[in-house]
């Protein structure tokens, strides 16, 4: 595949984490009093991490209103940002 398709596909990506659209996870990062609140995909940090395939488990995860929430008082929400991207 081109360079060009891959670039727009990261383009997408980006774009997609920016605006939030149909963001099914609320990550809440940091301690008070700098907790963030960042928005994702659930599919897409599954497809990527066997963490998050752990995380949104029926064991494990928190839901509310439709929405995975995640607590992560040890990570920072720059870390977090870090990560998504």
């Amino acid at each position: 595949m081109s360079s060009k398709f891959w670039s727009e596909l990261s383009h997408d990506y980006e774009k997609l984490f920016e605006t939030e659209i149909g963001y099914d996870v609320i990550i809440y990062a940091g301690e008070e009093p700098n907790i963030k609140e960042i928005h994702a995909h659930s599919n897409i940090l599954c497809i990527r991490s066997e963490y998050f395939r752990t995380a949104f488990s029926t064991e494990w995860a928190e839901k509310k209103d439709g929405k995975f929430i995640l607590k992560k008082p040890n990570v920072s929400p720059h870390l977090i940002e870090i990560i998504l991207r």
